[in-house]
C-alpha cells in the first residue's frame, strides 16, 4: 500500500477532498489533443429566421400546401389501378417557382429504374471449386420484372383549364413546367390522369402491392391489396434544401407536404376498404347493422365486430363483378393509403383522450382469417396502448381514428391514420390456427412501432428520405417505452448493451449518413438511435429533464419539418445540458463506447508522525511475499551463520531501519508548531478519520466520452455507487485519472455495472480483473432464446409416447 504524502498549502486541502491536483490528469502527446466537446455550432446550419438557435420555427417559418382531390378504380381481375388526381399547390415560400416536383414512386418498379440498375449481387463469386449461387427467389423477381411493365403510365397533365402542361420524368420523379412562375403567396392547380400495374408483394416485397389467396374458395382465389405510394405527390419544397428532388432508391422513405385529402375509392362492391380519413359516405356503403356495431364500439370494454368472422369468411366466397365508391376525407395530414378486400374481418373501439380537441379516437383492424386468433385478441388493443403512451410523451393524438391493417408480405408499414403489418397465424390440421411465443411478440411490437409512426414522421414531419434516423430512431426509442409498459419480458433491442456488436463492428456508418448510403440500416437508423436516447434519458440527462426536453420538441413541431439541428437545440435548450459532446460522438462518428480502469493504486495518509508513519512501514514491509530462496531454504531447515552464532550480535540486530528516535520526534513537534491553525486542524481531522485514497487511472479504447459509472465493493460486504459525468474527458478525451476516498477498504471496483453506456469490453471494467464467460457460452445462451420460436399452442397438443411406442417408431427408422 502507497502512502500519500501531504502537500501542504492551500493544494494540500483540495488534494484531499478529491477536487484537485489527483482528480485528473493529463495524458497526451504534444500536438494530438482532439477536443471531444467543441461546440457543435461549427458542424450545424447557422440559425436564421425559419428555425432559431434554441431549436424552434423562426417567425417567419413557412412550409407548402398541397391538396389532393382524387378518383382511383380498383381492377381487382388485372391487379391494376386508374386514376385522375387534381391537386392544388400552395405556395407560402418566399420563393417564384418556375416548376414543379412529383414523387413517381411506382417507377421504382421499372426494370431499367436506377433502383434496379444499381442492385448488387450480394452472394459469393464462383471459383474452382463451387459455382456461384442465386436463390430461386431472385429468379422469380427477374422473370416477374421482364414479363410485365410496371411503374406509372401517364396518360395527361393539365391545368385547370384544360390545356396540356410540360412534363419531364427523371426516373421516380416528374418535373412539372409552369406556364408562368408562382410566385408567394400564390396557389396553382393542375389535373393528372394516371394508371398502373400492382406489385404482387409476395415476390416484390413492396411497401404496397397486393397479396393472393389462390386456395379461397371462391373462383380465381382472392385478395388483399395494401396500396401506398400509389399517386403523384408533390417533392417537399424546404427552407433548407429547395426541392427534396432525391431518387427513390428504395431505403430512403418519404418528404412530403401536409395537406387537405378527398379520395373516392370505387372497389368491388363485397369489398371493406380502409383509408386514411374519415368516411364520408358510410350510409352508402356500410349496413345499418355494421353502423350500429359502429357506435357500439365507442364506449366498448373490448373490441367489437364491425364485420364478424363467420361474415367475412361467407363474404370471400362469393364474389361479384359489382362495384361500389367509398369516399374519405382528412385535414392536415401528409399522405394517404388504403387497402381493400373482400376477406378482411374488422373490429373497433373507442379510445377516449380526456381533455383533447379530439376526444374520441376510433381504434381498428382489418384482417383475414389468416390472422386469427392472434389479431382478434391483440391488434386494436395494441393500437390504443400504443396511443396513450405516445402522447404521454409527445402529444394528444389529432386524428379520429388509428388503424392497423393485415398485409402478410409487409413485416410493417405506416401511413396517417392507417398501418400495415403482417404477422399471421398457422392452421393445423384441426383446423386451429396457432402461433409460436416470437410470433407474438413480434406481432405487438410491429403494431406498435407502425401505429408509433403516426407521431413521427407522420405529424412531426421530419425529412425520411435525408435523415432516416429522426423518424425511426425516435420512434424505435418511443416504441421501446411503450412495449415494455405492455410486457417487460419481450426483448425490445433498446437496452445499450444490444448496440455493442454494431459499434465496434466494420459496417458502421454515422448515424447521419444519408439512408440509401447506410450499409446496416435496422442498425444505424433504428437502433443505435433509440440506444442513444435511452441513455441519454436513464443515464445522462435523467428522467425529469429529458421528458420535458422531448415533449418540447414534439410540440415545437407539430405539423412542422424539423431538422437534426432543431431537434439538438430543442434537446440542449430545454434542458440546460450542454449535450454537443454527444450529439457529435453518437451521431456523426464511428466511436464506440470502451472505458478500461486500467490501474487502481490504493493509499493512506501520511500523519508526519513517526510513531505512526514508522509503524506502518514495518507493517508494510513484513506483508511483502518473501524470497523464493529463502523460503525453501527454511523448508530444507537450513540455519542461517546469526542462527548458528547467536553471540555475534549488535545494535542493529535489536533496532531496524523503522525504530524512531527523537529525533524525528523532535522533527514532527518541529512541524506541527510551524503549521497555521487551519493547517493543523485539516491534518487533525483527516489523520483521525483515517480514509482510504485510491487513484484510479481510466483510458478511453473506444474514442466516444461517455460518464464514468462506478460501482465499489467494500471489504464490509457493502458497495456504493459513483457517477462522474462525460465533462470528466474534457482535457484529456484518452486517459484520465480521478482520486476517490472512502471511509471503507475496497475491494473491487466496475465500470458501468448495469450496463447503462454500451461499453463494448466487460473484461476492461473489473478491477481486479475477471474471468469473462468464453462466446462459446454467450453463443449458447444466445440459442437459448429460440425456445420462444417453438409453436407451443400446437406442440402441447402433443401426446406422451410411451417406451413401447418409441420402440416401435425407433425400429421403423
Amino acid at each position: 500500500m502507497k502512502t500519500i504524502r501531504v502537500i501542504w498549502g492551500i493544494l494540500g486541502v483540495l488534494s484531499l477532498t478529491g477536487g484537485g491536483i489527483f482528480a485528473q490528469g493529463i495524458q497526451q502527446t504534444k500536438g494530438d489533443f482532439v477536443d471531444k466537446f467543441r461546440q457543435l455550432d461549427e458542424v450545424l446550419p447557422t440559425a436564421n429566421s425559419y428555425r432559431n438557435a434554441a431549436g424552434q420555427p423562426g417567425h417567419e417559418y413557412w412550409q407548402q400546401k398541397v391538396d389532393y382531390d382524387i378518383e382511383v378504380a380498383l381492377d381487382e381481375e388485372r391487379q391494376r389501378l386508374t386514376a385522375v388526381e387534381t391537386v392544388t399547390y400552395q405556395n407560402n415560400s418566399p420563393d417564384s417557382l418556375s416548376y414543379l416536383w412529383l414523387q413517381l414512386d411506382q417507377n421504382r418498379f421499372r426494370a431499367d429504374s436506377r433502383a434496379n440498375m444499381s442492385r448488387t449481387f450480394r452472394g459469393d463469386s464462383p471459383d474452382d471449386d463451387k459455382a456461384a449461387r442465386i436463390s430461386l427467389g431472385q429468379l422469380r423477381r427477374q422473370h416477374y420484372l421482364a414479363d410485365k411493365q410496371f411503374g406509372y403510365r401517364i396518360n395527361s397533365v393539365v391545368d385547370a383549364s384544360g390545356d396540356e402542361l410540360s412534363f419531364t420524368i427523371v426516373g421516380t420523379l416528374m418535373r412539372i413546367d409552369l406556364p408562368r412562375p408562382l410566385a408567394p403567396d400564390r396557389d396553382v392547380e393542375f389535373s393528372i390522369d394516371y394508371s398502373f400495374d400492382i406489385i404482387n408483394g409476395e415476390i416484390m416485397s413492396p411497401r404496397g402491392g397486393y397479396e393472393y389467396f389462390p386456395d379461397d374458395e371462391n373462383e380465381g382465389g382472392n385478395y388483399i391489396f395494401a396500396i401506398s405510394q400509389w399517386f403523384p405527390r408533390l417533392v417537399a419544397y424546404t427552407d433548407y434544401e429547395g426541392w427534396t428532388n432525391k431518387e427513390f432508391l428504395g431505403s430512403g422513405e418519404f418528404t412530403l407536404e401536409f395537406g387537405d385529402y378527398q379520395v373516392a375509392i370505387t372497389a368491388p362492391a363485397d369489398h371493406i376498404v380502409a383509408a386514411t380519413g374519415d368516411l364520408a359516405n358510410p350510409g352508402a356503403v356500410l349496413s345499418r347493422e355494421q353502423r350500429e356495431r359502429l357506435e357500439q364500439a365507442e364506449s366498448a370494454d373490448r373490441p367489437v365486430y364491425i364485420v364478424t368472422p363467420e361474415e367475412a369468411l361467407e363474404n370471400e366466397r362469393e364474389g361479384t363483378s359489382d362495384t361500389r365508391t367509398w369516399r374519405f376525407e382528412a385535414e392536415n395530414v401528409r399522405d394517404f393509403a388504403w387497402a381493400s378486400s373482400r376477406k378482411f374481418i374488422w373490429d373497433a373501439k373507442g379510445h377516449q383522450q380526456e381533455g383533447a380537441e379530439q376526444e374520441l379516437v376510433m381504434a381498428m383492424s382489418f384482417f383475414p382469417k389468416e390472422g386469427d386468433p392472434l389479431w382478434s385478441d391483440y391488434s386494436t388493443e395494441v393500437v390504443i396502448h400504443t396511443l396513450e403512451v405516445y402522447s404521454r410523451f409527445s402529444f394528444d393524438y389529432p386524428y379520429a381514428k388509428a388503424q392497423s391493417v393485415s398485409a402478410g408480405f409487409l413485416g410493417g408499414m405506416e401511413y396517417p391514420m392507417m398501418t400495415f403489418n403482417g404477422p399471421r397465424t398457422e392452421e393445423q390440421e384441426d383446423g386451429s390456427r396457432t402461433y409460436s411465443l416470437s410470433e407474438k411478440r413480434f406481432f405487438i411490437g410491429v403494431i406498435i412501432h407502425e401505429v408509433g409512426h403516426s407521431y413521427f414522421p407522420m405529424i412531426v414531419n421530419s425529412d425520411e428520405r435525408q435523415w432516416t434516423w429522426m423518424d425511426e430512431g425516435l420512434n424505435s426509442y418511443l416504441d421501446a417505452v411503450a412495449g415494455r409498459e405492455w410486457d417487460p419480458d419481450i426483448p425490445w433491442g433498446v437496452e445499450p448493451r444490444d448496440i455493442v456488436d454494431y459499434m465496434r463492428s466494420r459496417t458502421q456508418v454515422p448515424i447521419m449518413t444519408q439512408s440509401d448510403s447506410v450499409l446496416r440500416l435496422g442498425s444505424n437508423a433504428y437502433s443505435k438511435p433509440a440506444v442513444a436516447l435511452e441513455i441519454l434519458r436513464e443515464t445522462i440527462m435523467g428522467r425529469e429533464l429529458f421528458d420535458f426536453a422531448f415533449k418540447q420538441y414534439s410540440n415545437l413541431w407539430q405539423f412542422k419539418r424539423p431538422t437534426p439541428a432543431d431537434f439538438f437545440r430543442t434537446m440542449e435548450e430545454a434542458s440546460g445540458i450542454d449535450l454537443d459532446w454527444f450529439w457529435r460522438g453518437w451521431f456523426y462518428t464511428t466511436d464506440h463506447v470502451d472505458i478500461s480502469l486500467e490501474r487502481v493504486f490504493e493509499m493512506r495518509m501520511d500523519t508526519e508522525n513517526p510513531d505512526i508513519d514508522y509503524e506502518r512501514l514495518r507493517q508494510q514491509d513484513a506483508d511483502k511475499p518473501s524470497s523464493l530462496f529463502v523460503e525453501r531454504n527454511r523448508q530444507e531447515g537450513l540455519r542461517t551463520w546469526i542462527e548458528r552464532n547467536p553471540g555475534v550480535r549488535d545494535f542493529y540486530d535489536e533496532n531496524d531501519q523503522f525504530t524512531v528516535t527523537n529525533k524525528e520526534r523532535n522533527r514532527y513537534n518541529s512541524f506541527i508548531e510551524a503549521l497555521e491553525d487551519w493547517e493543523r486542524e485539516t491534518l487533525g481531522r483527516a489523520v483521525e478519520e483515517d480514509k482510504h485514497y485510491y487513484i484510479l487511472e481510466f483510458s478511453n479504447k473506444g474514442g466516444l466520452v461517455m460518464p464514468i459509472i462506478l460501482q465499489l465493493n467494500y471489504a464490509n460486504g457493502s458497495s456504493e455507487e459513483i457517477r462522474l459525468p462525460a465533462e470528466i474527458w474534457r482535457r484529456s478525451p484518452r486517459a484520465v485519472k480521478r482520486l476517490v476516498v472512502t471511509d471503507e477498504s475496497v475491494t473491487e471496483i466496475i465500470v458501468d455495472p448495469a450496463l447503462e453506456t454500451a461499453d463494448a469490453d466487460r473484461e476492461n471494467n473489473y478491477y481486479p480483473r475477471r474471468i469473462i464467460p468464453s462466446r462459446i457460452e454467450s453463443f449458447k445462451a444466445e440459442r437459448s432464446g429460440g425456445l420462444s420460436r417453438r409453436d407451443i399452442m400446437q406442440d402441447i397438443k402433443t401426446e406422451l409416447k410411451t417406451g413401447d411406442e418409441e420402440e416401435d417408431e425407433d425400429s421403423d427408422n
